[in-house]
């Protein structure tokens, strides 16, 4: 099955990343592009060669680094949370896809466990007909995290299909969303994969 078949290759592609890099929340509240599954409107992980002519984005503020396409939008909220925005495609008034990015305070005692749990509690409430597709942990980046993968109808009243990976470092939770229509899901995934490879944190 293609979707079983899909789900195989992101377990495959973050075992290529832990072993490539380093043998390698949450609250999502609001945004008017919620980093977990807003709307893209106007207003993974596969090791693979970083295109040269990247963008490299720094959050000097939260602590990260990441590169991304030059042609793509890059959009900071009032949370400090940061999305970046595929360009839109002919015919269309909306993005087809991005990759936002939320870091988050947390008690230095606040376990992963815990984490997951209020982020999965927190999706649940926000799309009640959110289908969770996978749901593993796994390493991000040397550090245990979880990753899922799901759909829910975002608030355009539209089917969203969505990847996001959250851990913990010292004390901030960093949530990465990845998010598409199922049709061009896939599409973009090869992108996210070499902007995922290129994050990291670093103390200030």
């Amino acid at each position: 099955m293609v979707l079983f078949d899909e789900i195989n290759r992101i377990k495959i592609s973050i075992a290529l990343s832990v072993l490539t890099i380093f043998s390698i929340f949450l609250i999502v509240d609001y945004l008017e592009h919620n980093p977990a599954f807003g709307s893209f409107h106007e207003n993974p992980i596969i090791t693979i060669g970083l295109d040269s002519e990247f963008l490299t984005y720094d959050d000097i503020i939260t602590g990260f680094s990441i590169k991304y396409p030059p042609e793509w939008e890059r959009a900071q909220h009032i949370d400090k949370s940061v999305t970046f925005l595929a360009p839109r495609e002919s015919n269309s008034d909306t993005n087809p896809a991005g990759l936002g990015i939320m870091v988050i305070e947390v008690e230095s005692n606040n376990t992963l466990a815990s984490i997951t749990q209020n982020q999965l509690n927190k999706l649940k409430n926000l799309y009640p007909d959110i289908q969770i597709l996978e749901s593993m942990e796994t390493i991000f980046l040397g550090h245990p995290s979880h990753m899922i993968i799901f759909t829910a109808t975002d608030n355009t009243q539209s089917m969203r299909k969505a990847m996001q990976i959250w851990f913990k470092e010292d004390n901030k939770a960093f949530l990465m969303t990845y998010k598409s229509d199922n049709q061009r899901y896939s599409k973009y995934l090869p992108t996210i994969d070499k902007m995922l490879n290129s994050f990291y944190t670093y103390k200030k």
